[in-house]
């Protein structure tokens, strides 16, 4: 079988957490050059990779990134910003401590990232692809994750935005939105997707949790040729969540 990413230089953020080091490997394994980034290392090694250890809201960051891909492997053809913020805080408790950094890696970055992505795609005639993590959470709502769920929703309308921007120039930009998905203590526990509460399978009509891996398949599948005439598009992969779901403060016996 052919490998869909041979000759294609990949920059993948968020590269140390559980979906961006699901995308690497992915990646990896379909034949791409990976530059893997995140404020930790990844643990990727070989030949075809490169991992950056770098704080994307930093001033210079992502020149820096691009310039250290085209001098390693020439110029990025697709890029994978999983790098996000998470966690909740109760919404009279918030301080502009946690909306600046929230809204820094999740809505900043990402339109810094597409358009110096962007950028250096026209700047070497490469009709190149790029794909964002939004959430279910962009568009569902819960009292504690007020300022996360708002930095999805404006992702997601920064991947339309850029793909009417960076349309003229053949460079596609999609969305993933994970939905409910197994934690990353339950990836060290190795437990079984199959393993839900009842809450969750209420609220999941395929009745299990979200892998890393088939989101990673979701992100794959975007930045292919098999997507050549999707753009501006958002992929839900939730087990089906966001056609059945009600309030999150509902009590499920």
């Amino acid at each position: 079988m052919a490998e869909r990413f041979a000759d294609h230089t990949v920059l993948v953020t968020g590269a140390s957490g559980l979906i961006g080091a699901a995308c690497a490997m992915a990646y990896a394994r379909e034949g791409a050059n990976v530059v893997a980034v995140d404020r930790e290392p990844s643990a990727l090694d070989g030949d075809r990779t490169l991992s950056l250890s770098t704080d994307l809201t930093e001033d210079g960051a992502i020149p820096a990134i691009f310039d250290a891909a085209e001098k390693r492997f020439g110029p990025v053809s697709v890029v994978a910003h999983c790098a996000a913020a998470h966690g909740r805080m109760p919404f009279l408790e918030l301080t502009p401590q946690r909306i600046d950094e929230v809204l820094a890696i999740n809505v900043k970055s990402t339109l810094l990232l597409g358009s110096t992505a962007g950028g250096r795609m026209v700047r070497h005639g490469i009709a190149g692809s790029i794909v964002t993590l939004t959430s279910i959470s962009g568009v569902v709502s819960h009292a504690e994750s007020v300022v996360y769920e708002a930095s999805k929703g404006a992702v997601t309308m920064a991947t339309k935005g850029m793909a009417n921007a960076l349309a003229p120039f053949g460079i596609r930009v999609n969305a993933v939105g994970p939905g409910v998905m197994i934690k990353p203590q339950e990836i060290g526990e190795r437990r079984d997707p199959l393993d839900t509460t009842p809450f969750e399978r209420t609220r999941i009509p395929l009745r299990r949790l979200g892998t890393p891996a088939e989101i990673a398949e979701a992100v794959l599948f975007l930045s292919s040729d098999a997507a050549s005439y999707t753009t501006g598009s958002v992929l839900y992969a939730d087990g089906g969540a966001l056609a059945v779901w009600a309030n999150h403060e509902e009590e499920v016996a």
